[in-house]
């Protein structure tokens, strides 16, 4: 795997000549990528905070006092949901509602799921929390590359942070699992973005994100390039997944992909 410089990664994208070699007159390089697939929670946006605005909002409209606790416990579960709809064992529909039905179950009490979802998707929708760097990157990358949003998650929650936030001026569009029927890392999603995309060179896209099973995998599955942003070696770069799949870059933080595009 390829790392930014700076990330400790075995190798840079930076090529310096071999000793005693003379290094060619410099000339303006020429892009090896004209397409940039972009994640968004977890790469552009904090997903981990708006989901814990959320919940502390529904656990108090019925009456539990939040702790960092029950709000890691919702996460867990949340997360076993959502792995479950990327390897296709449940359809999204699945998720929704199950998911409170479950957290509340399990500290003793009775809540309509479906309730509890709303009150939850209400939060969601106004909460777009930047991660740093994200607006800059992305201002960056567009006076060089096309970008496209590649993102599991409901359509009009999508839409709305995106908009909150800002970056959606800097993608030319928008592809959320909801409308395409299908999520990363199924090759059926990627099909689904190329039919849009006008660069039908995969050597020419990338795709950014941070998850290894539906970002990194899903680059897999639709033969591109990928980079796994991987702030604070959340996971183990020396990971049996990571090594199975090995995305062409590591980055520690979206600083870092300057070094890498």
């Amino acid at each position: 795997m390829r790392g930014a410089p700076g990330a400790g990664a075995a190798s840079t994208c930076s090529g310096a000549p071999a000793p005693g070699v003379t290094a060619p007159r410099s000339e303006t390089p020429v892009p090896r990528y004209t397409t940039l697939l972009l994640d968004v929670d977890g790469t552009l946006l904090d997903f981990d905070e708006a989901e814990r605005r959320g919940v502390i909002a529904v656990m108090e409209h019925f009456g539990v006092t939040p702790t960092r606790e029950l709000v890691d416990r919702y996460h867990e579960i949340n997360l076993s949901y959502w792995k479950a709809f990327e390897r296709g064992d449940i359809p999204k529909s699945g998720i929704f509602g199950s998911r409170y039905q479950q957290f509340f179950s399990e500290i003793g009490k009775t809540v309509d799921g479906m309730e509890a979802e709303r009150l939850y998707r209400q939060c969601l929708d106004t909460c777009a929390v930047l991660l740093d760097g994200a607006l800059e990157l992305c201002a960056y990358l567009k006076e060089r590359y096309d970008l496209y949003v590649v993102t599991n998650g409901v359509s009009h929650t999508q839409y709305s942070r995106l908009a909150l936030s800002g970056l959606d001026q800097y993608f030319t569009d928008i592809f959320v699992s909801e409308d395409a029927g299908s999520q990363k890392p199924q090759k059926e999603y990627f099909d689904y973005c190329f039919a849009r995309i006008p660069e039908k060179d995969p050597a020419k896209m990338l795709l950014i994100g941070d998850s290894l099973t539906s970002d990194i995998r899903g680059g897999k599955n639709a033969g591109i390039d990928t980079c796994w942003v991987n702030p604070g070696g959340m996971e183990a770069e020396g990971s049996q997944l990571a090594e199975e799949l090995k995305p062409e870059y590591v980055v520690h933080g979206l600083w870092e992909l300057k070094g890498v595009l």
